[in-house]
């Protein structure tokens, strides 16, 4: 019995049970509170269960979720009644989520994704949906590692050889591990391959000759462009359901930019610590 006695476990039982006896009776309270629990709370559970098992819940189960949640909603309230929501970052960061789901459904009311509304998005923003530049091309490249002015080698090399065939010019340049020649190429793989420096600028040059040079990060080019595919705009109907993709991730950033500007202006942010600069203190207390 000396031995149970001391045991801290014990102890902390006996405390544990002490301070809610205290809390009970401080907050006695004579209005006995109802938890109810309706068809939707049940349809809930038992659509969850369903979820996570892939079949529903037979009555012995479902007698099992019903009494968990009531638990749970018995210890969220006394949770609650004792603050210890305060200053929890985990309480404060789904509270936060729900609110942004909140305008999330908001943005559905306000501006949903109809057919006139895509059609209005989609033409407002073609230019995003065109098909990319397509090349079929050759070139050759003068890295620094090679010469001490790539820029100028370039420009010598087509100074003296501008008229010569796209074949015999292949070894005037460096020895490189990308393609000398690409075919039917679009501006997606030479923006991953060349970059989108070196991508923009073929936009421009002419055809049927070698130009440059033309600047990548491996270093000055000269082309050959055999053939250029302008881009083409599809029709709404091949990529509705982008733009309805596009259309609702933008509804949905500006809603909520426009909810929590709104919700700023009803507080006025003081930044109070002295660790960081004046300026950086005004500024996220202004935003």
């Amino acid at each position: 019995m000396k031995k149970l006695l001391k045991e801290p476990l014990l102890h902390f039982f006996v405390l544990g049970a002490l301070l809610f006896a205290i809390y009970n009776l401080v907050n006695k309270s004579t209005d006995e509170e109802e938890i109810i629990v309706d068809n939707a709370d049940i349809e809930h559970m038992a659509e969850l269960w369903r979820m996570q098992w892939q079949r529903p819940p037979t009555a012995e189960e479902l007698e099992g979720l019903i009494d968990k949640y009531i638990s749970q909603e018995v210890l969220y309230r006394e949770a609650l009644k004792m603050n210890l929501d305060h200053n929890d970052e985990i309480v404060k960061r789904r509270l936060a989520q729900k609110m942004e789901f909140l305008g999330q459904d908001l943005t559905g009311l306000v501006a949903p994704a109809s057919e006139e509304n895509l059609k209005a998005f989609f033409n407002k923003h073609k230019d995003k949906y065109a098909t990319p530049y397509k090349y079929s091309l050759y070139q050759v490249v003068f890295t620094s590692d090679n010469h001490a002015n790539p820029t100028k080698k370039a420009k010598a090399v087509l100074k003296d050889f501008s008229s010569t065939s796209p074949l015999e010019m292949k070894t005037q340049g460096d020895h490189f591990p990308l393609d000398f020649a690409l075919t039917d190429t679009d501006a997606f793989y030479l923006n991953r391959e060349f970059g989108e420096q070196f991508t923009k600028q073929l936009e421009t040059l002419t055809t049927g000759q070698w130009v440059g040079p033309v600047s990548s990060g491996f270093g000055k080019h000269l082309v050959y462009i055999e053939s250029k595919t302008e881009p083409t705009t599809p029709d709404f109907k091949d990529v509705k359901s982008v733009v309805k993709r596009d259309y609702e991730y933008k509804m949905e950033q500006e809603s909520q930019e426009t909810i929590l500007k709104t919700l700023k202006n009803n507080y006025k942010v003081r930044i109070s610590a002295d660790n960081m600069n004046t300026i950086t203190s005004n500024e996220l207390a202004q935003n």
